[in-house]
């Protein structure tokens, strides 16, 4: 028997973002029209999202360049929110040996062409203490990135608005290491993963992200709906 769960999270005018919210703009309602049909203005990086590798790279792929065969595919869901969650340990960097130590404990094993999705907890935060969520966040360690890479993964996702530190935005060019790394590898970047996935903790799934299909030079992320499928 198959389970299906959501990892995305819902958003609406109302949905907090650091750079913009998301503006909408009503232009046909029920009352009048007999249906309804709003105009929406946002970051494509808004949200649960997907980071292709030309949002970094001079010469990376954009998002109608990428297969949704290099998606889809096993994924883990490695917990350590017991380390990293709300009220637990402040800093930011999520470290090689906790990485470790977490595959240890849950007996779960990282296999070449996996995707590595990170729970840190912090996704809880996400609609009832935004602030926080952006200002606090952990993410990974130069080490624990460079041993993800070289573990094969094809693809990470991460319960928090950013695979590098907010302070990598303070001056332009963006240095963004993490995001570089993975990203020169050919491996996509899904932020802000949230909806069910507290649920999926500790176990391997089939994960299916389905990312709108923009094209052009504006491609270099889009919201993603990230789905993923548990045999029970």
């Amino acid at each position: 028997m198959k389970r299906f769960f959501d990892l995305t999270h819902a958003f609406d005018e109302n949905t907090y973002h650091p750079v913009s919210l998301a503006h909408f703009h009503n232009v046909q309602a029920f009352s009048s029209h007999g249906c309804r049909f709003a105009l929406v203005t946002m970051s494509l990086h808004f949200g649960t999202h997907i980071d292709a590798p030309w949002h970094m790279l001079e010469r990376g792929k954009r998002m109608d360049e990428i297969n949704i065969a290099e998606l889809v595919g096993d994924a883990v869901i490695l917990d350590i929110s017991d380390t990293y969650g709300p009220g637990k340990m402040e800093t930011r960097e999520i470290s090689l040996e906790e990485l470790q130590r977490a595959f240890s404990k849950q007996q779960n094993q990282l296999r070449t062409g996996d995707a590595l999705i990170i729970h840190t907890g912090w996704s809880v935060l996400y609609h009832s203490d935004p602030a926080r969520y952006y200002d606090r966040f952990h993410t990974l360690g130069r080490a624990a990135c460079e041993w993800a890479v070289k573990a094969g993964i094809r693809l990470f996702g991460i319960d928090a608005p950013d695979v590098d530190p907010p302070e990598t935005f303070k001056s332009r060019p963006f240095s963004k290491p993490n995001h570089k790394l993975l990203l020169e590898k050919g491996i996509c970047i899904i932020e802000n993963v949230g909806g069910e996935v507290a649920e999926l903790v500790q176990q391997r799934v089939l994960l299916i992200p389905a990312p709108l299909k923009l094209a052009g030079q504006y491609a270099s992320g889009v919201p993603v709906r990230l789905l993923a499928i548990k045999e029970t």
